[in-house]
Order: C-alpha cells, then sequence, then structure tokens
C-alpha cells in the first residue's frame, strides 16, 4: 500500500512537471511568433533619408537595397508592440532587448524579452514559481 502511494505520488509529480514544461514551451513559440512578425513589419521600415540619398547618390538603376537603420528597426518594433491587435498584451512583463536594430543595414533584427509562469508548479521546480524567463531573437531581411 505504500509503495503503491509513493508510486502514485511520482507519477502525478512526473505529470505535473511535464504539463509546466509543456506549457513555457508553448508560451516560448507563441513569443517567438510574435517577434518574426515584428521582424517582418521591421524590415519594411526603410530609411527614407538614406533611400533617397542612394537613388540621388547615383546607385545603378532596378538596386532592390532597401536600407534599414536600427533607429527605424527600433521605432517600428515600437510601434507594432503598441498596437492593439500585435498580440503583445497577451505576454507578461514584455520588453525589447539588445540586439534589437540592423547589423548590416539590410537585415532586421529583433531580440523579445518576457516572463513565462508555469500553470502549474510542483515542489521540484519551486524555484521556478515566480515565472521562467523568454528570450527570443528573429531576423528578417529587407527585399
Amino acid at each position: 500500500m505504500l509503495l503503491t502511494l509513493a508510486f502514485g505520488a511520482l507519477v502525478l509529480t512526473l505529470v505535473l512537471v511535464v504539463a509546466s514544461a509543456s506549457a513555457v514551451h508553448i508560451e516560448r513559440k507563441r513569443l517567438l511568433a510574435l517577434a518574426d512578425t515584428v521582424a517582418a513589419d521591421a524590415a519594411d521600415a526603410v530609411d527614407e533619408a538614406a533611400y533617397y540619398e542612394g537613388l540621388l547618390g547615383g546607385e545603378a538603376a532596378g538596386a532592390t537595397r532597401v536600407p534599414l537603420t536600427t533607429a527605424t528597426v527600433r521605432a517600428a518594433v515600437r510601434d507594432h508592440l503598441l498596437a492593439p491587435a500585435s498580440g503583445a498584451a497577451n505576454f507578461e512583463a514584455l520588453r525589447v532587448a539588445e540586439p534589437t536594430g540592423t547589423p548590416d543595414g539590410v537585415t532586421a533584427e529583433v531580440t523579445l524579452v518576457a516572463l513565462a509562469r508555469p500553470p502549474m508548479v510542483p515542489w521540484p521546480i519551486v524555484p521556478w514559481s515566480e515565472g521562467i524567463s523568454l528570450r527570443v531573437t528573429s531576423t528578417a531581411r529587407a527585399g
């Protein structure tokens, strides 16, 4: 009888740990999907001054390079996350982290950090009962 109770408690603990880990994994996937959307939007944030300067400066006709700057990427990220339809309100303690910007003037890089709270916190994972910090980075190239 005692062995059955101990085995049952162990199985229940394992089920709760797996369910909590799955919930955190799903939350990370949702955050990554948001970062992908924001990066794609930021890749369209053309630095107009650099774009028109390139056209007037004699770049070849038909050049497809769309210039990005860190300032335009960050502004596009901020605007996208402040929009009510972005889904950013579904994340706890969501913030934009470094490196967010453009490393090469063509790629928009977005890093988001949020807090995930496991729904069922059994005693083996009590150190993470305050939440688990999730960090994702997504990139998109301007075309």
